[in-house]
């Protein structure tokens, strides 16, 4: 006798969403674009990790930080995505790029959908859809720009 067992899991769709490279062209040297970068971070409530500024590279630890559908593609299960559900709980981390006169930034955003019982939990494969990046980098432009008057 063959008995088949089927979950909330058996349904998951990753995201369709494909990554994209949001990078932002700043008047300004890399030296001072970095120093803004990190105080913007911490502003906006990131730690940072690692800062190199040779490099022009900061990475920041991953904070909980509820994303929208907009925001980013967790997949969907039935049709329905993860992000609409209040089960679903995301993390995001930010990678920075600093060079002379611009700015690269890539969200990494983690998922969890906790239906309830322990042994259904679901880690998600997210895609930022971009709108992480973009609000931060429109940030840093206006900082930026508030910086050099």
């Amino acid at each position: 006798m063959l008995t088949i067992i089927t979950g909330c899991a058996a349904t998951y769709q990753g995201p369709a969403t494909r990554e994209t490279v949001n990078t932002m062209k700043i008047t300004g040297s890399k030296a001072a674009l970095f120093r803004t970068v990190r105080q913007l971070l911490i502003t906006e409530g990131y730690q940072v990790t690692n800062a190199d500024e040779d490099s022009g590279t900061i990475s920041t630890a991953p904070r909980n930080l509820r994303m929208a559908p907009a925001q980013a593609d967790c997949g969907t299960t039935m049709g329905i995505d993860y992000l609409k559900d209040n089960r679903t709980t995301t993390r995001v981390a930010l990678g920075l790029v600093i060079s002379e006169n611009g700015v690269t930034v890539k969200a990494n955003i983690e998922g969890e959908y906790k239906p309830g019982a322990v042994d259904q939990d679901i880690t998600l494969t997210c895609v930022s859809r971009s709108a992480v990046e973009q609000a931060f980098l429109q940030k840093l432009s206006a900082a930026a720009i508030a910086g050099a008057k």
